[in-house]
C-alpha cells in the first residue's frame, strides 16, 4: 500500500509540474457580468437644458448727449449696441445699468428703476432694439456724468448657472460673470 501511495505522490507531482512549466494560449473572454451598484449620489440625471456659451458687457457709457424726444416729451440718450441683435432681444437676456453720478461702485442701479425727489416722481426705462438700447426718463434735467452699462446674454434658455444670480445686485451680478468693473 505504501508502493501505491508512493507511485501516486510522484505521478501527482509530475502532472502538477508538467501543467505549471507549460502555458497555452490565452482563452476567449468571458461573458459580461452584472452591473455594480450604483455609486455615491445615486444615478445620473436627465440631460440639462443647453446653456449660453458667453456673456456680452459694454464698457460703462456716459450719458452726456441727453435730448428731449418731440412726441413723447421724454428727456433720452441712445447708448449703440452692435451685439444685441434680434436673436438677443427674441430669446435673451438684457441688463442696463445706470451708475449715478458717474459713481459706478456705491450707487449702481438696475433699470428700469423709479426713484422720488422732493415731491417729484422720476422714471428711468431702457428700451431695446436691434443695435440700440435708449433710455428714457421723465427728469429733464439729467447729468451729464451719469454713467450706463449693459449686460447681453444670447441664448435661448434663461436658466441654468444664470437662474440663481441676482441682477438687481450689480455687485453679485458681476462676480457671478465674471465681468471687471
Amino acid at each position: 500500500m505504501k508502493k501505491i501511495q508512493f507511485l501516486a505522490a510522484v505521478f501527482m507531482s509530475l502532472i502538477v509540474g508538467i501543467n505549471c512549466e507549460k502555458e497555452g494560449p490565452p482563452g476567449p473572454a468571458g461573458p459580461q457580468g452584472p452591473a455594480g451598484p450604483a455609486g455615491p449620489g445615486g444615478s445620473t440625471g436627465p440631460q440639462g437644458p443647453a446653456g449660453t456659451a458667453n456673456v456680452i458687457y459694454s464698457r460703462w457709457t456716459n450719458g452726456s448727449t441727453w435730448a428731449i424726444d418731440a412726441g413723447s416729451g421724454l428727456n433720452y440718450f441712445d447708448i449703440n449696441a452692435s451685439l444685441l441683435t434680434q436673436s438677443v432681444l427674441s430669446g435673451g437676456d438684457i441688463h442696463v445699468y445706470w451708475a449715478v453720478l458717474g459713481d459706478t461702485v456705491n450707487h449702481v442701479r438696475q433699470l428700469p428703476y423709479t426713484e422720488t425727489i422732493g415731491a417729484n416722481i422720476y422714471f428711468h426705462n431702457p428700451k431695446y432694439s436691434v443695435g440700440k438700447i435708449r433710455i428714457e426718463t421723465n427728469n429733464l434735467t439729467m447729468a451729464t456724468s451719469n454713467r450706463y452699462r449693459y449686460i447681453l446674454i444670447p441664448g435661448a434658455v434663461l436658466t441654468g448657472r444664470y437662474a440663481n444670480i441676482n441682477f438687481a445686485n450689480y455687485q453679485e451680478a458681476i462676480q457671478s460673470l465674471g465681468i471687471p468693473y
